[in-house]
């Protein structure tokens, strides 16, 4: 994990050392994406396979075909109660992911760019129970750490102004923790171009 954060340090400080002396071939951006993404676990915990999101970009286009990306996201929980007589056991999932997606755009007419993704990313899986009674509370968390690789395809489209961007992507991840073998990531967003 502290090999991913210096990556991340490394690739932030070049998308923004160049802020001011933005040209063409290379266009920093920052954005914000919301999505559904669905969870297939390891057993069947009851839970929702549905998750929403929010996820914020830092990112750079570099020249007409290639782009890099960073971004942190975070899921709502998903929980699931199981209720016994005057006792219930409620139990809680959601994770959240930091990493970075390497871009390769396709020019389409119309100001439309097809694209395809690879990238690395934490993942960090909570798992919270907690246990409820008339005149006790009692709650323990765990979490499941893993860094794996994620693929996409989406499509990107720029306004006539060229600084904002919308898109919608798709992305999967092989995450293989203890609670959740993989995610299919749907998601819409937009990028402010500098």
């Amino acid at each position: 994990q502290t090999d991913m954060k210096k990556i991340i340090a490394t690739i932030l400080l070049f998308i923004f050392s160049t802020l001011p002396g933005q040209s063409k071939d290379f266009a920093p951006y920052l954005g914000v994406d919301i999505g559904l993404n669905i969870a297939q676990y390891t057993s069947d915990y009851g839970l929702d396979e549905n998750y929403y999101n929010g996820t914020i970009n830092a990112g750079a286009r570099i020249g007409s075909n290639f782009g890099i990306e960073l971004f942190y996201t975070h899921t709502l929980p998903n929980e699931v109660d199981y209720v016994f007589s005057a006792e219930t056991i409620t139990n809680q999932v959601y994770y959240n992911a930091f990493g970075f997606d390497i871009y390769a755009y396709y020019n389409l007419p119309s100001n439309f760019d097809f694209f395809t993704s690879f990238g690395v990313a934490n993942y960090k899986t909570y798992n919270k129970l907690t246990y409820t009674t008339p005149f006790d509370e009692v709650s323990a968390k765990t979490d499941f750490t893993n860094t794996t690789t994620r693929f996409g395809i989406g499509l990107l489209y720029t306004f006539s102004d060229d600084n904002v961007s919308g898109l919608i992507q798709y992305q999967y991840a092989p995450i293989n923790n203890e609670i959740i073998n993989t995610i299919s990531e749907f998601s819409i967003g937009f990028r402010y171009i500098f």
